[in-house]
């Protein structure tokens, strides 16, 4: 594993969400979560940051096809691990190199898949990094154990659909992904699109929240108890249609 920086977590960010018992889940956007709003150029700091924004939603552009429906892709994917090791309220994040990824579940995720890693010129993005410095807090608060570390895995997806075919970011239905939290989807862009709603289920598969994320918001939600699914998108009219997300998956380790 590779060192990869420092950070501290902004803790004063939790005063934004509604709840302050910090629920199972969390539908929250860039300007609350963050340390700044990817869609509002006055909270992007300098310059360096803001051309790292820029050219991480850019790279959308060069993912590789991860599913093919009818002859056409669907949906492209790159992905990279990390490791965070907490230390009071320093974490060190550290790139773990491995691209092959599996999942504790019972249907064929539960087998080894190979991804071509995030470009590495990303994977020290202010943007990842203070997305993982974030989702670990909120982990942590939810855990209400004593963490010692995190094992991290980040997706960077673009689904693509086209007139008369849908693109599914969920083709195993309503799911988990056998880890402790998630962030099911945070949306970086979104164009031409209809549909995507996000939805949450308790443990008895109760629909409890269903959102369609706009850019710049994402859900964090315990993935133990409760369930998830993501309604698939189609395009409108005669165009295509593409929507891109980060997903992210985090194994507490006392």
């Amino acid at each position: 594993m590779k060192f990869i920086k420092s950070i501290y977590p902004n803790s004063n960010v939790l005063k934004h969400i509604n709840n302050i018992n910090y629920p199972d889940y969390i539908h929250f956007n860039t300007n609350m979560f963050s340390k700044y709003n990817l869609y509002n150029e006055r909270t992007w700091g300098s310059t360096n940051k803001l051309n790292d924004i820029f050219n991480f939603k850019h790279s959308y552009n060069n993912l590789p096809i991860d599913i093919i429906t009818n002859g056409y892709p669907t949906r492209l994917r790159r992905f990279a691990k990390y490791h965070l090791v907490v230390d009071n309220y320093k974490y060190d994040i550290y790139y773990n190199k491995c691209n092959k990824f599996k999942q504790d579940v019972i249907d064929s995720r539960k087998n080894w898949r190979n991804f071509e890693s995030i470009e590495y010129k990303y994977i020290n993005s202010e943007l990842i990094t203070d997305l993982i410095g974030q989702t670990s807090l909120l982990s942590i608060i939810n855990s209400k154990k004593k963490v010692n570390s995190i094992d991290i895995s980040v997706h960077q997806v673009r689904q693509i659909c086209y007139p008369n075919i849908e693109s599914h970011n969920s083709p195993e239905g309503i799911h988990k992904d056998g880890v402790d939290f998630i962030v099911s989807a945070l949306v970086i862009n979104k164009i031409n699109i209809k549909g995507g709603k996000s939805i949450i289920y308790d443990k008895n598969k109760e629909k409890i929240y269903e959102k369609i994320l706009n850019e710049g918001e994402g859900i964090f939600q315990e993935d133990k108890t409760l369930w998830h699914y993501v309604e698939p998108i189609s395009s409108i009219n005669n165009y295509i249609g593409y929507r891109d997300i980060i997903g992210i998956d985090l194994i507490l380790n006392e």
